[in-house]
This record gives C-alpha cells, sequence and structure tokens, in this order.
C-alpha cells in the first residue's frame, strides 16, 4: 500500500466504526463509553499505527517496551495531560478518563 492509501484508509476508519456502532447514535445507549479498539481507531490511530512524531506504534513490542517499564498509571498520566508532539488525550478533548484508559489498555495488550 502507499502512503496515500494508509492515510485515507485513517481518515476513513472513524466513519467505519461509527457505521457498525449505532447504539453510539441512539438515546439511551449514548452514554456508554466507548471500548479501546474504538478509542484507538478513533483517537490514536492516526500517530500510532505509523509511529509518526516517534509515538509507539500498536503491536510493537520493542516501541512499547521502554514504555510499559513506567507502568499504567505513569503512563495513563502521558495519556491525560499530553507528552512530546502528542496533545492530552490524543487531541480528543472529549474523551473520558475511562475511555483513554481503555485505549491505553488496548494499545499495551494487543497482540504483537
Amino acid at each position: 500500500m502507499s502512503p496515500s492509501w494508509i492515510f485515507a484508509l485513517l481518515l476513513l476508519l472513524p466513519s467505519l466504526v461509527d457505521a457498525a456502532e449505532p447504539r453510539r447514535k441512539s438515546g439511551e445507549h449514548a452514554s456508554l463509553p466507548l471500548n479501546g479498539r474504538e478509542v484507538y481507531v478513533r483517537s490514536c490511530a492516526m500517530c500510532h499505527s505509523t509511529g509518526a512524531g516517534g509515538a509507539p506504534r500498536l503491536g510493537s513490542g520493542e516501541d512499547w517496551a521502554e514504555r510499559a517499564k513506567k507502568g499504567p498509571a505513569e503512563l495513563m498520566v502521558s495519556v491525560l495531560r499530553g507528552k512530546g508532539g502528542m496533545p492530552p488525550k490524543g487531541g480528543n478533548a472529549s474523551l473520558t478518563r475511562v475511555e483513554a484508559y481503555l485505549a491505553l489498555d488496548y494499545m499495551l495488550n494487543v497482540e504483537k
């Protein structure tokens, strides 16, 4: 795949998740938190799928090894406050702390 295809795919992923998750749009379930994968796709994949700006790539044990040693609490502080080129909550201010943690947990535990 060429880089332009990857970029186009990343732009479309949130739309695909929205189409697959109609419960997020309906009234009674609208307040359910997103799961870790959903948050990753919507807010994290743009950088963490490619390593843009030094972001650790999803599924790359080498990229995550040193960071994981800090433990989830310290990593969560980075997620909430931002770190380096990453803005707080990956630039998605509407994420709840639970959703941010679920995304972090997903990225740390995805099959490597």
